[in-house]
């Protein structure tokens, strides 16, 4: 199993993604009243894919049906729509020091890490996500 943690820094927030659970877990870091805190999280499981937002708060779970693959939607919500995850978890003023472009230019390298932090015995599935093979 791959225990390491890829990071990447881009305007102003910090981004990590890890293999647990089983699936692929984003977690955006930012800063919150003059320190370091997950504000959102975005878990691409086998068996109940879901985020948070905030990072602290209840799942929402994820709708195959309706949005497709996983790790698709969770790629385009953190380059399109992370101006309106920051306000709906209550970041205002995380949000006014982001820099909501330099985010979206590293879009795809999220979804690399995404992809990369998935060990053998897995795979995804067009129009499914992350399935368990064998």
């Amino acid at each position: 199993m791959n225990d390491t943690t890829s990071e990447l820094e881009a305007g102003g927030l910090r981004f990590t993604v890890a293999f647990r659970g089983p699936g692929a877990t984003l977690r955006v870091f930012g800063p919150v009243d003059g320190s370091e805190r997950e504000l959102l999280r975005f878990d691409d499981f086998v068996e109940g894919p879901h985020y948070h937002v905030p990072a602290d708060g209840d799942q929402i779970a994820f709708d195959r049906s309706r949005f497709g693959e996983p790790l698709d939607f969770y790629v385009a919500q953190v380059r399109d729509h992370l101006g309106e995850l920051l306000t709906q978890g209550g970041f205002e003023e995380t949000l006014a020091g982001t820099d909501l472009q330099a985010v979206s230019d590293h879009a795809e390298e999220i979804r690399t890490m995404m992809i990369d932090c998935v060990p053998e015995g897995y795979t995804r599935v067009p129009g499914v996500g992350l399935q368990k093979t064998g």
